[in-house]
C-alpha cells in the first residue's frame, strides 16, 4: 500500500467516526446536505428569536417550523431534550417525536425521489417544560429545500391558559395528572379552530396563568399572571422582547380567567376587570382593526362569566363594540367522556369548544 492510499483510507476512517448515534454530527457532514436554521426557504410559525440565526430559540406552544425540500429523507437538528414535537410529512398522521440529548432526528426517510415532499413540525409541550434551538435540516446529499408555499392570509393569535395549550387532551380520563406525553398543542381547539378556518395561528399560552392571579397563589394577585408574560418573545427570558409588527393577526382570541376564580382568595372585581380592559387595548393597540374574540369557560363559570361579559359590553360606549366579542363556553358544554387528564378537555371536549368558536369567528371575519 503505498503512502498516498494509506492517507486516503485513514481520512475516511476520521470521517466515519465522526457520526453519532443519533445521526451525523455537524463536523462530519457533507455541507451539501446540511440546511441551517436561517434558510429563507423556512417558514417559521409562531414567535423564536433570531438573535442567533443559527440557533433558533423558542419556548412557546404549538410552534410551528415548515418547509418544502427535494429527496428520500429528512431530518431536523434540534437541541432540547425534555419536549415533545408532532411531525407531519406530506399531509400524512402526524406522529411523536421525543428528544433526549442529540440534536439530529430522522423524520422522514424511503420517500419517492421524483416528488416534492413537506415537513411540518409543532411543538405539543409547552413553555414550563422546557426550551428548544432550531438548529436546521440535513436532506439527502445535494438536495435542498424548495420554496414554501404561500402563508395563509388568515392569521389568528390566541392568548390562554391550559386549555389552549392542550393540556391533558390526549388523558384517558379525569383523574390522570398532567405529563408531557398528554399535552398536545395542536390538539387545542384554538388549533381545531385555525385549521377550520384555513389561518395560521400563534398561541401565547401558560398553564395556570390568569389575568391577575396565578392558579391556587395565596394572594388576591400574582407578581406574573398572562400579561406579565405576553410581551416576550420567550416565556423565560424577559428580556427576548417580541416585536408585534413580526406577524399581524386580524382576530385575536383570549381566554383567561379560569386561574384567577379557580381558587380563593379571588381577585376583586375592579382590579379584575380594569386589568381584562388593560389587556384588550394593549392588543387593539398593537394590532390596527384587530377583531377581539373573549372567551370564558367551560372550565370555570361565574363570575367570571360576568365580569368578562361587563368588560365587553363597556366597549359599546366607546364606538368600538364591532371590534370586541364576548363568546361564553359554559361548564354544561362538557361531559365526563370529554374529559382528559386533571378535568382538562380530551380531544373530543376541545372538537366542542371549537364548535362554539368558529361559527362566531367565521361570522364577524366573514371567514
Amino acid at each position: 500500500m503505498n503512502f498516498f492510499v494509506f492517507l486516503l483510507l485513514l481520512h475516511c476512517t476520521l470521517i466515519s467516526c465522526s457520526k453519532t448515534s443519533e445521526g451525523p454530527s455537524d463536523s462530519g457532514l457533507d455541507a451539501s446536505g446540511v440546511i441551517e436554521a436561517d434558510d429563507p426557504h423556512i417558514r417559521y410559525i409562531g414567535r423564536f428569536s433570531f438573535d442567533n440565526p443559527k440557533k433558533v430559540l423558542f419556548d412557546w406552544p404549538g410552534v410551528g417550523i415548515f418547509a418544502r425540500f427535494e429527496g428520500t429523507s429528512c431530518s431536523v437538528r434540534i437541541k432540547d431534550g425534555k419536549n415533545l414535537y408532532a411531525v407531519t410529512v406530506d399531509g400524512r398522521t402526524p406522529f411523536v417525536l421525543p428528544t433526549d440529548t442529540g440534536t439530529v432526528y430522522r423524520v422522514a426517510e424511503n420517500l419517492e425521489d421524483s416528488l416534492a415532499h413537506w415537513v411540518l413540525i409543532r411543538k405539543r409541550t409547552e413553555a414550563f417544560v422546557g426550551k428548544g434551538e432550531f438548529l436546521g435540516f440535513i436532506l439527502d446529499k445535494g438536495r435542498r429545500l424548495l420554496g414554501p408555499d404561500p402563508r395563509p392570509d388568515r392569521r389568528i393569535e390566541v392568548i390562554g391558559n391550559s386549555v389552549t395549550c392542550g393540556y391533558g387532551v390526549e388523558g384517558a380520563s379525569a383523574s390522570c395528572r398532567f405529563s408531557n406525553e398528554t399535552e398536545d398543542a395542536s390538539k387545542s381547539y384554538a388549533a381545531l379552530i385555525a385549521e377550520e378556518l384555513g389561518a395560521d395561528y400563534n398561541l401565547v399560552a401558560y398553564s395556570g396563568k390568569g389575568v391577575v392571579r396565578n392558579y391556587g397563589d395565596a394572594e388576591k394577585t400574582s407578581p406574573d399572571p398572562m400579561p406579565a408574560l405576553y410581551g416576550r418573545t420567550c416565556s423565560f427570558d424577559p428580556a427576548l422582547k417580541w416585536d408585534p409588527a413580526k406577524w399581524i393577526p386580524q382576530a385575536v382570541i383570549i381566554n383567561l380567567g379560569t386561574n384567577d376564580f379557580s381558587t380563593q382568595p379571588h381577585p376583586d372585581k375592579a382590579f379584575f376587570q380594569d386589568a381584562y380592559t388593560r389587556l384588550i387595548e394593549r392588543v387593539k393597540g398593537q394590532y390596527a382593526g384587530v377583531k377581539i374574540f373573549c372567551l370564558c369557560g367551560p372550565m370555570i363559570g361565574e363570575p367570571c362569566l360576568s365580569y368578562i361579559r361587563e368588560v365587553v359590553e363597556q366597549f359599546s360606549y366607546t364606538g368600538t363594540a364591532s371590534d370586541v366579542h364576548f363568546i361564553p363556553i359554559q361548564q354544561s358544554l362538557l361531559t365526563s367522556a370529554d374529559r382528559g387528564c386533571d378535568w382538562h378537555p380530551n380531544v373530543k371536549g376541545q372538537k366542542k369548544i371549537a364548535g362554539v368558536i368558529v361559527p362566531v369567528v367565521r361570522d364577524v371575519m366573514n371567514w
